[in-house]
């Protein structure tokens, strides 16, 4: 009996240990009681969640809890990751973290005169109680106090020790065609004061649009190599779907309509926002509009501290269609934490002939768009539209594991917008 019960309990740490392993991490809300989740550098919502390392910046996360438990006291742990976002087998957190790696969340505080009550959470690393020692990406893993098991949320982050630079060049004269509806991505990467013997095997290089991460593009192998110079060009991988400038909404307030707000209602004990009935715009003409890649800025023009004031509203988003297209909708920005669940799909209303979603957002301005999914991808194709003219902005990172060297280490970071602003 002894020996089977060894034998059962080998067996599910085994299995336990291979899926934690192969886990993939990304930026999302697990329980569906976060909301809000946003990371980024030195608290700049325009930023990335990237910083130096041994620099003088610092990762900002923060989220709110809408529950009965929200008061409840949570914690936090990192987790360092390999370039694929799993978790890094060859490694220690003794090798990546200097302190300790359970820590609380000291910072939050209840939500003030709101028709929708929350605790609002925030954390900055490093801090007097965590650092980071080692380059490359990591994953915050939010839980409650006393059940470290389950996961509310996880919020990636990624620190930069540069030992290479990068020369990035955006065009629409693309492999495929020619100013219509795709942009091709090219770079060259300089390592004068590193030895990469191997870059076929060493360097891991992702690049991707607009922190969309279903764009993302792996296995990106050289085209000429020299002794201290990579050439990365005339990939077919690195060729884009264009797509069009992002949507954009304001509910800064609830005592007038902001920006493509069409009315707004209260329907005790919440307000309720309707967003501008949405068109359909491939097939038009481009139209050059500002927006912020997909990003979005929590403000409330009514109150003074925007972090714990701003109100939640429920706000609806409409667009209208004669009949359903045979595929799924999904809304998307970095408001979704650009994952696409159920929660982000949009719904086909018969009898009023249009598809339809309705989210609970934190006032602020958001940026949002319509993808359809065929298979495994997700396309702007049949609702925004592929300008070549559209403005994007694209990320590429570099991570090196020279032979002998037990984690991938994150080297160089480069963004690179498509026309300016």
């Amino acid at each position: 009996m002894n020996n089977k019960l060894l034998l059962f309990f080998s067996i599910i740490f085994y299995l336990t240990s291979i899926y934690t392993f192969s886990q993939v991490y990304h930026t999302q809300a697990i329980s569906d009681d976060i909301y809000t989740v946003q990371v980024n550098k030195n608290n700049d919502w325009s930023s990335y969640p990237i910083i130096a390392l041994d620099g003088n910046d610092y990762i900002h996360m923060s989220f709110d809890r809408i529950s009965e438990n929200s008061m409840n006291r949570l914690r936090y742990r990192i987790i360092h990751c390999d370039a694929y976002w799993k978790r890094s087998s060859g490694i220690s957190e003794i090798d990546y973290l200097s302190g300790f790696n359970d820590n609380p969340i000291d910072d939050y505080a209840s939500s003030l005169n709101t028709t929708v009550e929350y605790t609002h959470f925030a954390i900055d690393i490093p801090n007097n109680d965590v650092n980071i020692k080692l380059s490359g990406n990591y994953v915050i893993e939010i839980y409650e106090d006393g059940t470290p098991e389950e996961v509310l949320l996880t919020a990636c982050f990624s620190v930069v020790d540069t030992q290479v630079s990068i020369a990035p060049s955006i065009t629409s004269n693309t492999d495929i065609d020619t100013n219509k509806g795709h942009q091709q991505l090219s770079f060259s990467i300089f390592h004068q004061n590193l030895n990469i013997r191997d870059p076929f095997t060493e360097l891991k290089i992702f690049a991707w649009q607009n922190n969309r991460l279903d764009t993302e593009r792996r296995q990106i192998k050289p085209t000429y190599v020299s002794s201290d110079k990579l050439i990365y060009e005339h990939n077919g991988n690195l060729i884009f779907e264009a797509g069009n400038e992002y949507r954009r909404f304001e509910t800064s307030s609830y005592r007038y309509n902001g920006l493509n707000v069409e009315h707004i209602e209260y329907n005790r004990p919440n307000y309720t926002m309707y967003i501008v009935p949405d068109k359909i715009r491939a097939g038009r003409s481009y139209s050059y509009d500002q927006d912020q890649n997909g990003r979005f800025y929590i403000r409330s023009n009514d109150k003074n501290d925007s972090e714990i004031e701003s109100d939640y509203f429920n706000t609806v988003f409409t667009l209208p269609m004669d009949s359903p297209i045979g595929e799924d909708i999904f809304i998307n920005g970095d408001f979704t934490d650009n994952n696409f669940t159920d929660k982000y799909r949009m719904i086909y209303d018969e009898e009023n002939r249009q598809y339809y979603i309705a989210l609970l957002l934190k006032q602020g301005l958001y940026n949002y768009q319509y993808l359809t999914k065929s298979g495994a991808s997700y396309s702007t194709a049949k609702i925004e539209g592929n300008y070549f003219e559209t403005e994007n902005e694209y990320q590429i990172f570099v991570y090196y594991r020279p032979s002998g060297q037990r984690y991938d280490s994150l080297i160089g970071v480069q963004n690179i917008q498509s026309r300016n602003k």
